[in-house]
């Protein structure tokens, strides 16, 4: 009797262990793929190896120049220090149409736009170099999407977003942009979108504008530098509720930011350096913070409102809390005696510019499935063991 107990348990946890491994194998996904593209690689063409590539997969693409119009119409990671130049000037160089789609590394030149994100969601964009197109990066209609650390230089707009919302635009350079032809020229052009967030960017020395932000709500605007731009640092027009914060304004050629048939935005913590006009319009915003701030000031805890800091205020703070005791030429009624970096915050406000939240890897080569078995690096491997247990369950049963 005991030994047949002792038989009953070791059947039941062999089946318990067979279910258990198939179970994991059945979750697993099969392991991402690496395609290459150019010298010494797979396919001669990008568009070769995008057809030919399942969703999860990397393209890697060799250095090298290629002429031609990629679309990407599947989740794909394609990385690269590689030149890719449009075949066709009046398209686009890559054309996204797939969520999921991350292009990372490459140089990419002479077309409509360098990368469009059209109406998809979740795309990530990095360290590219894209000049002489239209548009660097054209987010039409693009949700929870990310473009970062890029140099977006010496196109006509760095990043134009169209019906674009809830993206990520961080640490890129945009300077340089010219306009097309008639059009304008900057460093980000916003049009008909709303919450997104514009973050440590240098915006400067555009045709016409730094950012424009026109009809688009509820953006946050902050540690970026915009400066000598032809005419504004920052256009907000027909647009409502923005949020403007720890951004460096200097020497654009008109105004510093110019309001337009626009209302409630908060604009406060911001850097107005010689700067011929601070604010056109400042009777459209609140040129102060929304509460009282804890801060401090040469080395003094403070508690109170904090408004910008402009270059030519000649009034002073007789109380030693570092605000102005007369407002401002614009109306702002808490003046910064110094610049914004004379303060210190305790309640996690940062004149660097929140990051974004959003991450992403790309990876290369043999990835763990995160089997938590040391050893067994994807599905077949696992799908293996199965069999193996199957095989002494069957063997087991045969002797008895």
């Amino acid at each position: 009797m005991r030994l047949s107990r002792t038989k009953l348990v070791s059947n039941s946890l062999l089946f318990a262990l067979v279910a258990l491994i198939l179970c994991a194998t059945l979750a697993l996904p099969v392991s991402a793929a690496t395609l290459t593209v150019g010298a010494g690689g797979q396919y001669t063409t990008i568009q070769q190896a995008m057809d030919a590539a399942k969703p999860g997969d990397t393209v890697l693409v060799a250095p090298g120049t290629y002429t031609e119009n990629v679309v990407i119409n599947k989740p794909l990671t394609i990385t690269g220090t590689a030149t890719v130049q449009a075949a066709n000037s009046s398209k686009d160089v890559f054309l996204v149409t797939s969520p999921g789609v991350h292009i990372d590394g490459l140089t990419i030149t002479g077309g409509a736009s360098g990368i469009d994100v059209a109406n998809v969601s979740s795309c990530l964009i990095t360290n590219i170099n894209a000049s002489g197109n239209i548009r660097g990066v054209y987010l039409a209609a693009a949700t929870n999407s990310e473009v970062r650390n890029s140099n977006l230089s010496n196109n006509g707009y760095g990043v134009y977003c169209d019906y674009a919302t809830s993206n990520s635009i961080a640490n890129n350079v945009a300077t340089g942009e010219h306009g097309n032809g008639v059009a304008l020229g900057d460093g980000i052009y916003m049009d008909y979108g709303g919450s997104n967030k514009v973050s440590n960017n240098d915006l400067s020395a555009n045709h016409v504008f730094g950012i424009s932000i026109f009809s688009s709500s509820n953006n946050i605007v902050t540690g970026n530098t915009m400066s000598q731009n032809e005419y504004y640092g920052v256009r907000f027009r027909q647009s409502d509720n923005n949020t403007f914060t720890f951004n460096t304004v200097r020497a654009n050629a008109q105004e510093g930011i110019c309001l337009i048939e626009t209302t409630n935005h908060q604009i406060y913590l911001n850097n107005f350096i010689d700067q011929p006009t601070a604010i056109m319009g400042p009777s459209q915003a609140r040129l102060y913070s929304p509460q009282a701030m804890a801060y401090t000031y040469n080395g003094t805890a403070q508690t109170g409102y904090m408004g910008n800091y402009y270059s030519d205020y000649n009034g002073t703070a007789s109380n030693g809390t570092g605000i102005g005791s007369t407002p401002s030429a614009y109306g702002d009624k808490y003046p910064l005696i110094q610049p914004v970096a004379s303060y210190g915050f305790s309640d996690g406000a940062t004149s660097a510019g929140p990051a974004s939240s959003q991450t992403a890897t790309t990876t290369v080569g043999q990835n763990s499935t995160g089997t938590g078995v040391p050893g067994f690096e994807g599905t077949y491997t696992v799908a293996g063991l199965a069999i193996v247990a199957l095989a002494l369950l069957g063997k087991r049963h045969r002797a008895k």
